[in-house]
């Protein structure tokens, strides 16, 4: 899907470098730099998104329309998804198709995978840019990554819990899948947190993999297998969204449930009593900053930062109230 097609508009700079040439030929008028000539050129962007969804990469991808409306000037954004959601294989095709049509920036979430990195770099070989959003892939050849320091973010997911629990729990973790950096750190955050709390203990781990089936699966498979758990802290957005989607009423299963990502389904989940916390990530600003920061790249050989962590906060039932109040 196309966001933004080539306009052939006449910026100011090409402007100037036009005067430049006319000057150069008539032997007076400045020389045409290097900076000028690389300005005149429409940056072509292809985004490969894992998943169409309706709440979390829609608005990455929300943020990605929003730069490319702004800077119509200066880029060519295309979206693209696989046709299964998270589908390595098809992103993998994705990235190669890419290479092949020789774009100038490839933005994608980081993904911990030999055949997904192997393309990546030969990308990066290529002199395409790599820019990583939400993800990062650690040991990866130089690039940008634009999201949540997700350890910091894990880190007050496991305050927020201890402060919610009154610092004793019997906690499941609900994660996406196995080999995602920012699932590992965020879980790795939550855990630094409550090791000092005693009365809080994290008994089970369990992968949804991105499916609202098997969320309602695990959901009562915990309650059944470990009816000591109290409480059920999801680390993705699946699982907040199936929640607020499914429930219409409080639920009984679980005394606190927190979860990852703020959308109208959360909210829905929150509004109902069922989700007592939501730990919130800005993705519509990594979408818009991913595009920014490829033109900055552009016309100054350099990223603002190599890394450009996104806001994360704690959005709890007062917020929403307040909300309400305000409207």
């Amino acid at each position: 899907m196309a966001i933004k097609r080539r306009n052939g508009r006449m910026t100011a700079a090409v402007l100037v470098l036009t005067a430049a040439l006319a000057g150069s030929a008539c032997g007076i008028g400045p020389a045409v730099t290097e900076a000028e000539k690389n300005y005149e050129e429409t940056i072509r962007i292809s985004v490969i998104l894992p998943h169409e969804d309706d709440g979390y990469w829609s608005v990455v991808e929300e943020g990605i329309v929003k730069a490319g409306e702004e800077y119509a000037d200066r880029v060519d954004v295309q979206v693209y998804t696989p046709q299964l959601n998270y589908n390595i294989e098809q992103m993998v095709e994705l990235i190669e198709r890419q290479i092949a049509a020789k774009a100038d920036a490839v933005v994608v979430q980081g993904i911990d995978e030999k055949a997904y990195g192997d393309s990546l770099k030969k990308a990066v070989d290529q002199g395409i840019q790599v820019v990583l959003v939400d993800t990062d892939i650690e040991d990866f050849p130089p690039h940008l990554y634009i999201g949540t320091d997700n350890y910091a973010a894990g880190v007050l997911t496991g305050e927020e819990l201890v402060r919610l629990t009154g610092g004793s729990a019997r906690v499941a973790v609900m994660s996406g899948m196995d080999g995602y950096s920012n699932l590992r750190q965020r879980y790795e955050g939550l855990q630094e947190a409550v090791a000092q709390y005693p009365g809080i203990e994290v008994v089970r781990l369990v992968y949804d993999n991105y499916d609202a089936l098997t969320v309602m699966k695990l959901y009562k498979q915990i309650s059944e297998e470990n009816p000591e758990v109290d409480t059920l802290v999801c680390i993705e957005g699946t699982a907040g969204q199936t929640f607020g989607t499914v429930f219409t009423e409080p639920q009984k299963e679980y005394e606190n449930i927190i979860t990852f990502d703020l959308t109208r389904f959360t909210k829905a989940g929150m509004r109902c009593g069922v989700i007592d916390g939501i730990v919130t990530q800005d993705n519509f600003l990594m979408g818009y900053r991913a595009v920014a920061e490829i033109i900055h790249y552009s016309e100054n050989g350099s990223y603002t930062e190599n890394t450009i962590y996104t806001p994360s906060c704690w959005y709890s039932a007062e917020d929403l109230e307040e909300e309400s109040d305000a409207e």
